[in-house]
């Protein structure tokens, strides 16, 4: 049997190993359960922005205490490093830019961006997102004009 997949079902649990717990354990089929786990987990935009969500949330630091001082840099030394990992197609400024954006969307303005954009691989510039926000500004903007109801002038 292989140890390899062993390994990987005891650092797994919950619904990542669900997803591969009706495979057999064998060699053939590590690669399998690999496969399954890396394209269900392996969203990179997903990560940055979680990332870009905690570098939004900084630690506080307590006026001449080193530990606190030490637990921000490492925050975002942390955060920072795991971002240059994922080699993104963006700068971090961008990617900084949509969180923030995002994050002051109504919900149904977020789900529609993510719709659009949940098929690509790459994280999106922060000019598209202004011009779907651009967009859906113009479509609303027609939408409140058309329900203004004209009201008769009587003479």
């Amino acid at each position: 049997m292989s140890k390899k997949f062993h390994n990987l079902i005891a650092s797994l649990k919950n619904e990542a190993k669900d997803l591969i717990s009706n495979l057999q354990i064998t060699n053939e089929n590590f690669l399998v359960a690999w496969q399954l786990v890396t394209q269900r987990y392996n969203n990179k935009r997903l990560i940055a922005m979680m990332h870009a969500k905690h570098l939004c949330q900084m630690p506080q630091v307590r006026k001449g205490d080193a530990s606190s001082l030490r637990q921000l840099i490492n925050h975002v030394s942390s955060h920072m490093n795991a971002l240059q990992a994922l080699s993104l197609n963006v700068p971090v400024q961008d990617l900084m830019l949509n969180h923030t954006m995002l994050a002051t969307l109504d919900p149904e303005t977020q789900r529609e961006w993510e719709l659009i954009t949940a098929s690509r691989a790459d994280t999106p510039m922060t000019a598209e997102l202004v011009t779907f926000l651009e967009s859906r500004c113009r479509a609303l903007e027609l939408l409140t004009t058309q329900s203004l109801k004209v009201v008769p002038t009587t003479s």
